[in-house]
C-alpha cells in the first residue's frame, strides 16, 4: 500500500508534465504561418505582371504621328500609375515619321526587383513597314488585392539569341525496307485525314483506341516530301508533307510526328505525338 501512495505523486506528474508539453507543441503548429496563401497570392501578382506588361507593351509601341497626345494618354492610361503617366506616354513625332503597327507580344521573362515590384521582358513584333523585333522590360507594380501599374518608361533590350534546342537520343532508325513500306500507307492516312469529311474514312488507318478526326476537308494533301521511322515497333515516324489550303489554294509545310504500329503487314497509326 505505501508503495502504491509513494509513485502516485510520480505519476501525477509525469501526467502533468506530457500534457504540457503536447499543449505547447500544439500552440506552436497554430501559430506556425501556413505557406500556401503566401505562394498563391505570389502567383497571382506575377501572372496579373506578366498580362499588365503584355498589354502595356502592344499599345506602348504602337507608334502613329497622326495620333494626338491625349489619344496616346488614353489608351496608356488603363495600365500607367497615374504620377508616371506623362513620362511614359511621351513620344515625339517628326514630319518624317512612319507608324508603327504591332503584331503580337510574347512573354519571355519576369523577375522579382523588391517588394510588390517585377521587370517583365516582352518581345513585340512590329511592321513599320517591315517585320521587326523588339525587346523591352517592363517595370510592374502589383498586389493582388489592388491590381497592377506600370511605374516608368519600358527599358529596350537587346534581342535575345533563340535557345538551341538539344537533340535527344533516338533508337535506331527502322530500316529503308520498312519505310518504304509504310511510305504508301502514310500518304493514304495523309491525304484521308486532310481531306475526308467522314470520321469513318480512317478506320483503315488508324487502330481501335486511336481518338482522331478528319479536319473536314480544309486541306489538300499534296506530296510526302520526307519519311523517318525510329524503332522496331512500334514506330516512332516523323512525316514532312505539303498541303493546300483548300478556300485560297496557299501551299504549307507540316511535319507531323505519330507513333506507328504494324499488324499482319499494315501499318496503323495509334496516336499523335
Amino acid at each position: 500500500m505505501d508503495l502504491e501512495f509513494r509513485w502516485l505523486p510520480k505519476l501525477l506528474l509525469w501526467s502533468m508534465l506530457m500534457f504540457s508539453c503536447l499543449g505547447a507543441v500544439s500552440t506552436l503548429f497554430r501559430t506556425e504561418t501556413d505557406p500556401v496563401p503566401a505562394l498563391l497570392t505570389r502567383t497571382a501578382e506575377q501572372q496579373m505582371a506578366i498580362q499588365t506588361a503584355l498589354g502595356f507593351a502592344r499599345e506602348w509601341m504602337f507608334w502613329d504621328g497622326g495620333e494626338l497626345p491625349e489619344e496616346r494618354v488614353q489608351r496608356l492610361q488603363p495600365y500607367v500609375n497615374p504620377d508616371a503617366l506623362a513620362r511614359v506616354t511621351a513620344l515625339q513625332a517628326e514630319s518624317n515619321t512612319r507608324s508603327q503597327q504591332v503584331m503580337a507580344s510574347e512573354f519571355l521573362t519576369i523577375a522579382a526587383s523588391g517588394g510588390s515590384s517585377y521587370r517583365v521582358r516582352v518581345r513585340v513584333i512590329v511592321a513599320n513597314p517591315e517585320r521587326m523585333m523588339w525587346e523591352v522590360e517592363v517595370p510592374v507594380w502589383v498586389q493582388a488585392t489592388k491590381g497592377a501599374a506600370v511605374t516608368d518608361p519600358p527599358i529596350i533590350r537587346s534581342l535575345q539569341e533563340p535557345p538551341i534546342v538539344p537533340k535527344i537520343p533516338q533508337a535506331a532508325a527502322a530500316s529503308a525496307a520498312v519505310k518504304e513500306r509504310m511510305r504508301p500507307a502514310m500518304e493514304s492516312f495523309l491525304k484521308t485525314i486532310c481531306e475526308s469529311k467522314d470520321a469513318g474514312s480512317l478506320l483503315n488507318y488508324v487502330t481501335a483506341d486511336a481518338k482522331m478526326v478528319p479536319l473536314n476537308g480544309r486541306l489538300r494533301f499534296v506530296t510526302l516530301d520526307r519519311l523517318e521511322a525510329i524503332g522496331e515497333g512500334p514506330y516512332d515516324v516523323t512525316v514532312s508533307f505539303t498541303i493546300e489550303d483548300a478556300s485560297t489554294g496557299f501551299r504549307l509545310a507540316q511535319v507531323w510526328r505519330m507513333k506507328v504500329t504494324e499488324e499482319n503487314q499494315k501499318f496503323f497509326v495509334a496516336a499523335m505525338q
